[in-house]
């Protein structure tokens, strides 16, 4: 039996922009918003904000939590639980560490992050919170795996 994967993102708005992390992986380029795994005895917030940092170098203050998603694929080979915080940064310049698919970052304008590959693609209801001020109470969006 495999374990379920914890995962933390920040969605980071600044100037219309969403601040977006670029990964390349089996010959694939696609974007998410930063953040990765929770290690065992951290908390949410506490991985969210080390994730941050070595993955665009900015301090975030952590706000609240809008988005619960899993992401398991038809094979059920993994599961990951995905949590979405908003987060804010009294910085702006980003400070990429690549390493092995990981290539890059960056502020992306709001009206093109509909039509990008974003994954896992919660682009319409991270739109839609952005949209309605994130007034709607926390949604729990089910499994949105999606073959590519």
């Amino acid at each position: 039996m495999g374990n379920i994967r914890i995962r933390v993102a920040g969605i980071l708005i600044r100037e219309n922009k969403i601040l977006l992390v670029r990964h390349e992986k089996n010959g694939k380029s696609y974007f998410l918003l930063p953040g990765g795994g929770v290690e065992y005895g951290e908390t949410l917030e506490e991985g969210l904000i080390r994730e941050f940092q070595e993955e665009v170098g900015l301090p975030i203050q952590v706000g609240p939590l809008v988005l619960v998603h899993d992401s398991i694929p038809p094979d059920r080979h993994r599961q990951v639980l995905n949590l979405y915080f908003l987060v804010t940064s009294s910085q702006a310049q980003i400070r990429v560490t690549p390493d092995g698919v990981l290539k890059d970052a960056d502020y992306y304008p709001l009206e093109k992050f509909g039509q990008m590959t974003v994954n896992p693609d919660v682009k319409a209801e991270i739109l839609e919170g952005i949209k309605q001020g994130w007034k709607n109470p926390l949604s729990y969006l089910g499994n949105q795996w999606k073959d590519r």
